[in-house]
């Protein structure tokens, strides 16, 4: 079920999923929102296997992505977005779900989740909010480590939608080179001219091994909501 479609009644003991990912350059061959559109089909594809269990949020496009400097990106602090995600999954349980999964497409993301998850679930004896990530897997689906915009996500948007990525503009990148520090202590456009943080050699693109990786995500992301289920059985009986 999809939460703009319901009514107040159908919310209620279901689990809510909620994709979000970034709008934010990924090099100049993929669409700003890479990162929230696979978190978007992993979200959506556990509302289509579960539609009497599975509240399906709209998807929050916005993320924190100050670690790309001067490239482009629209987003918002970290403590802003502690404190909406804070208040969003309140509001979620006041309104009679069970449990929030929130699934993340997005590296910036990933400490402001973990605070949030740990300020609701240690104020919550019974509702939790589960965290399920995109970022790093998949390190050795080629023999080069894809940080950002590189040979994995380009694979993964291949497969999801192919008319987004741009072949002929991927081809201008003469420089795969990445200095040191990046994501920690220098940001995206000063480790990369391009903001592609491919380590180890050019961005292959192969979209079987993109379809692999998106699938084995929904598995992954599925066995978390079974989890989830077998838990909330659990405290119920």
């Amino acid at each position: 079920m999809k939460l703009l479609e319901v009514t107040r009644d159908q919310v209620k003991g279901k689990v809510g999923v909620i994709a979000i990912g970034s709008v934010e350059q990924h090099g100049p061959h993929l669409p700003m929102g890479t990162d929230s559109l696979m978190a978007e089909w992993l979200a959506s594809q556990l509302e289509s296997s579960y539609p009497e269990e599975v509240i399906l949020f709209p998807t929050l496009t916005y993320g924190c992505s100050f670690e790309h400097g001067n490239q482009p990106f629209i987003g918002v602090s970290y403590i802003n977005m502690i404190n909406f995600l804070t208040d969003l999954a309140e509001s979620t349980k006041r309104a009679g779900l069970l449990s929030l999964i929130i699934v993340n497409g997005h590296g910036g993301n990933e400490s402001l989740l973990d605070v949030v998850r740990r300020q609701v679930n240690f104020a919550n004896d019974k509702f939790k909010v589960y965290l399920f990530s995109m970022v790093g897997r998949d390190k050795g689906l080629f023999n080069v480590i894809d940080m950002h915009a590189g040979s994995v996500e380009t694979s993964r948007m291949f497969f999801l939608k192919p008319s987004l990525v741009r072949m002929e503009k991927l081809k201008e990148i003469r420089d795969f080179s990445v200095k040191e520090g990046v994501f920690q202590t220098i940001t995206t456009d000063k480790a990369n001219p391009y903001g592609v943080i491919n380590v180890g050699g050019d961005v292959q693109v192969d979209p079987k091994k993109g379809e692999e990786s998106m699938r084995n995500a929904y598995a992954d992301l599925e066995s978390l909501f079974l989890r989830v289920k077998q838990s909330l059985a659990i405290n119920e009986g």
